[in-house]
């Protein structure tokens, strides 16, 4: 595969964005929380009857910060401890309607822009073991809809996911 990360910190940035109307951040498996402020981390996806209920358990955490905190320029200063979404970057895994696995890929990144369907078709994806992590939780968030729950940043709230958002 021809894909070279630049290093242009153009990922590390902007990340906060609208996700079914509600306001979300970079996504942080259990586990890849601590290499954060504890301030700047809240929940994301929970799974259960509703939050606080026993049982309820979050599978998936979220970064509170339009930038990274660990961006010095345009370097990560902790690269090799990153969470699984920079991993992947500028790659990810997603269940598709008919659960099969879906592979995508953020033009956002100048890098990626210049690749080809040819690059793609038959390569190894960079940071694949990351990104299989994310579409795990992904896969389990799928498969329990009719429990899953999304913390929205803007309201500091939970609130029932639905596909029609």
């Amino acid at each position: 595969m021809s894909f070279q990360c630049r290093r242009c910190g153009l990922c590390c940035r902007g990340l906060l964005h609208w996700d079914g109307g509600r306001l979300r951040g970079l996504t942080l498996l259990p586990g890849e929380t601590g290499v954060f402020p504890p301030a700047m981390v809240r929940p994301y996806l929970g799974l259960g009857l509703e939050p606080g209920h026993p049982g309820f358990k979050v599978i998936a955490h979220q970064l509170k910060a339009q930038d990274c905190p660990h961006l010095k320029g345009d370097s990560c200063s902790i690269y090799d401890k990153r969470p699984s979404a920079c991993r992947q970057f500028p790659f990810n895994l997603d269940p598709g309607p008919g659960g099969e696995m879906l592979l995508g890929v953020d033009l956002n990144c100048p890098a990626a822009q210049e690749l080809t369907r040819e690059d793609l078709e038959g390569s190894r994806v960079p940071g694949l073991e990351s990104a299989s992590r994310l579409y795990r939780v992904k896969r389990e968030a799928r498969e329990n809809e009719d429990q899953l729950w999304v913390y929205d940043l803007e309201s500091e709230s939970w609130s029932r996911w639905t596909r029609e958002r």
